[in-house]
């Protein structure tokens, strides 16, 4: 199957005028002379330059000193692979004072290629897959003459080609521009493996392993094949270094299909990368926790690790990595709702570098003290300079957000928040016909006519938020009605009452003076026609996840104060978490919210 893909290949590949033939005869262009053989000061001439290679600093000597390459000289492999590998060494290592397209375009570097060419009839796998990556390197076109040769060889010896190889030479063809023949070798690549892994792939050998999963985790492969590599790397149990454990954890998060059987690998995993975490660099860290928060979570929540996402935390701490690090992985905690005041506080204390702090980063500080609906104990002189910092203008920022973070720091800044809300700025951004922008608009008119009346700036536009209360009513769930319903009485329990400010109630119940459940109007108007004298007006919210953070039962500060907002109107809150009521066995549910409404009127 592999040989006819890449014969069908071929005949494209012809057909597109790229085909080069390799000549098995030897094509000489003599001078005359016979070939007798190589002489003595030819011989200790190749010998010379391979020393030279040796204690070469710089690629220009590689290249000056090549010797002549005589298509009659049977020793001119040796110089030229140990040329082509000392190249790329001492590129690699940055001994150089040239760049690669300098040596691309020198003209021994042409005459190594020429060389290369007569002799790659001779060539093993290994010796392809070495050149490739060398000529690949120094961007040698995919289409050149060389590289055409090459990769015909490859095709002709795929056969040769072992689970190693597989992984390099994809790695390989990844970096080649787009051909027929680039294109087959890439779809005949995890055919190959296929067949091979189940009676070539050593289990002893980690390395291979974690290569080859990281292989597979980017190709559509079939369930065995990476059944067997994970069940392969799951019997070596933690008897990973770091790297390796990084690898199979980057390896993990690149499959959409997550069968059952990774699970206990990805724990193996985990504790390694945990365990071992200050011996990995930093950048990894930071790149493992950008994938796992684009993550889909809710669908894959085997990914969420607290204590993974802990370590991360402390490593800032303990190793002092500074507030600019800090600030990247509050950046990711706050996609997913992850709070931890250890990490706040550290940033908090370095609040004399807020200066070189962009601005990106104090959004995402200010967001995530949000989130935490937390100021640290240096407030006082936190507050001022996070102020100072934070009075931004630009309309590219998530700014109906971020004022209402702000707002619920009890941070208010006039100036910024009208510069936001006029009018063109609003209609910009609402531009984007988005529901969030819809509703956070709403939530920020709410804030500033109910919390903040010392503000006298424009409001949003009122056909906004006439929008925003239309998707409020949509849509909503009533989980606790019937509960309470059965606690306090069927004409007891009103749903969807609004407010004369665009608020949306769940339910909402009223008690005389003696906290007896009053009977209610089916169609009360507005909230505040309910707030008569001797009422007590109790609203009943059921809250989705989104409300609190996701390591501690801690409401996020916007939402406070939303449920701030609503007091003000003369009403009492109890805000019941979703989540947690339905984590609630069902004999506890009906007297824990009983309890709580009763509280609430006490």
């Amino acid at each position: 199957m592999i040989r006819r893909v890449l014969h069908n290949a071929l005949k494209l590949h012809k057909a597109t005028g790229t085909m080069r033939t390799i000549s098995t005869a030897p094509r000489l262009r003599g001078t005359g002379s016979e070939i007798t053989g190589i002489s003595i000061s030819e011989q200790e001439r190749a010998d010379a330059y391979l020393t030279i290679l040796k204690d070469a600093t710089d690629p220009r000597e590689v290249l000056d000193f090549l010797p002549k390459l005589d298509k009659r000289k049977i020793n001119r492999q040796s110089v030229t692979l140990a040329a082509l590998k000392s190249l790329f060494e001492l590129h690699k290592l940055g001994k150089t004072a040239i760049d690669r397209q300098e040596i691309l375009h020198h003209p021994r570097f042409a005459e190594l290629c020429r060389a290369l060419k007569l002799d790659a009839r001779s060539l093993i796998m290994n010796d392809i897959t070495e050149i490739l990556k060398i000529l690949t390197y120094f961007g040698v076109r995919t289409n050149s003459e060389i590289m055409t040769v090459l990769l015909n060889l490859l095709r002709l010896q795929i056969n040769d080609v072992s689970l190693d190889h597989i992984v390099f030479l994809d790695f390989i063809l990844k970096k080649m521009d787009r051909t027929p023949l680039v294109e087959a070798l890439q779809m005949a690549l995890p055919m190959l493996l296929q067949i091979q892994i189940s009676y070539k792939m050593d289990h002893e050998n980690v390395q291979q392993l974690v290569d080859l999963l990281h292989f597979v985790s980017n190709k559509n492969m079939a369930n065995r094949c990476v059944t067997n590599l994970v069940s392969a790397l799951t019997l070596h149990g933690t008897n990973l270094n770091a790297a390796q454990a990084v690898e199979i954890l980057k390896a993990l998060l690149m499959f959409t299909d997550f069968q059952q059987v990774h699970l206990k690998l990805l724990d193996n995993v985990f504790q390694v990368v945990t365990s071992n975490i200050k011996g990995i660099n930093f950048k990894t860290i930071d790149f493992v926790m950008k994938q796992i928060v684009e993550k889909n979570l809710d669908k894959y929540p085997m990914f969420y690790n607290e204590v993974f996402f802990k370590a991360c935390s402390d490593l800032i701490i303990e190793q002092d990595l500074g507030i600019i690090n800090a600030l990247y992985i509050l950046k990711k905690f706050n996609k997913i709702l992850y709070i931890d005041v250890p990490l706040l506080n550290y940033v908090s204390e370095h609040v004399e570098s807020f200066s070189i702090v962009p601005v990106t980063g104090i959004i995402t500080f200010v967001s995530s003290l949000s989130n935490a609906n937390y100021k640290p104990s240096n407030w006082d002189s936190l507050k001022p300079e996070i102020n100072r910092f934070a009075g931004v203008f630009n309309t590219k920022l998530p700014w109906i957000r971020y004022n209402l973070e702000l707002l619920s720091l009890d941070i208010y800044n006039f100036e910024m928040l009208q510069n936001y809300l006029s009018p063109e700025t609003v209609n910009v951004a609402m531009d984007r016909k988005t529901v969030v922008d819809h509703l956070q608009l709403l939530e920020l008119d709410q804030t500033l006519r109910l919390l903040y009346p010392q503000y006298h700036g424009p409001f949003p536009p009122q056909e906004y938020l006439d929008t925003a209360k239309k998707l409020l009513e949509q849509n909503r769930d009533m989980p606790l009605e019937k509960p309470l319903e059965l606690i306090f009485g069927q004409q007891v329990v009103l749903t969807k009452v609004k407010s004369k400010n665009g608020h949306v109630f769940d339910h909402v119940l009223a008690f005389d003076e003696s906290r007896n459940p009053i009977q209610l109007s089916e169609e009360p108007g507005t909230i505040e026609t309910l707030l008569i004298a001797g009422r007590e007006i109790i609203v009943v919210l059921c809250l989705p996840p989104s409300y609190y953070a996701t390591n501690v039962n801690r409401m996020r500060g916007r939402f406070v104060m939303q449920l701030k907002t609503i007091e003000t109107l003369g009403v009492k809150v109890v805000p019941i978490s979703y989540q947690m009521w339905n984590k609630l066995p069902e004999a506890e549910r009906l007297p824990f919210l009983e309890r709580e409404v009763k509280t609430k009127l006490q």
